[in-house]
This record gives structure tokens, C-alpha cells and sequence, in this order.
């Protein structure tokens, strides 16, 4: 079973060079180590490229192209840019993620 065309990806090439190694340090440095969307400093961050590598490849190095983003953000940009709806966020959706959003600031609610 193979990765169909659609969803290859076109940044590997570019991911796995030097130079992209050097310019996601200068990128990070750049954003001040936050997410350009919502702020978020801790965790994993990733480099975006703002417009993708697959419409864009000459401006895959472009350090003007890139941002910093979290992996909740990146996903969400990329999922709008492969043509896919935005999640439906109904009432419980947003509930459930009030109570994880909770407990991640106060883990032991009862004490």
C-alpha cells in the first residue's frame, strides 16, 4: 500500500538538509521560541512554511517564508490549506476541552 500523491510530502527533501537545520534555528530565534498564532512556548514547536513547498518550492528556504507554530496550529493551518472543514465545534466538544484545559492548570481539583 503506497503513500497516494495527494498526501506525499513535498518538504521532506527539504527538511532533511543542513541548511534547513541552520534556518529553523535562525526561525526559532527569530519568533522568540512561541508560537506566531497563539503564544505557546513550551513543547514542541515546529517551522511552517507559510506558503507550502508543494505550490512554493523556491521559496522553501526563504526565512521570510517560515514561521514558528505549536502542532495544534500548524495542523489546523494545514488541514484549511489541503482543503479540508474546519473541525465542528459543538457545545460538548468545547466543554471537554474547558475541563482537559482545567486540569492541566489545576491537576488535583479536589485538594
Amino acid at each position: 500500500m503506497g503513500v497516494r500523491r495527494e498526501h506525499r510530502r513535498y518538504s521532506r527533501p527539504v527538511l532533511k538538509t543542513k541548511r534547513w537545520q541552520v534556518l529553523r534555528q535562525i526561525v526559532l530565534e527569530r519568533d522568540g521560541w512561541a508560537c506566531v498564532a497563539c503564544g505557546q512556548t513550551r513543547g514542541r514547536l515546529e517551522i511552517d512554511h507559510v506558503q507550502p513547498v508543494r505550490t512554493r518550492p523556491d521559496l522553501a528556504f526563504d526565512l521570510a517564508n517560515c514561521a514558528t507554530r505549536c502542532p495544534s496550529c500548524h495542523t489546523k493551518k494545514t488541514r484549511i490549506e489541503c482543503g479540508h472543514p474546519a473541525p465542528i465545534i459543538t457545545p460538548e466538544r468545547q466543554a471537554w476541552g474547558q475541563a482537559v484545559a482545567d486540569l492541566a492548570t489545576n491537576p488535583n481539583p479536589a485538594t
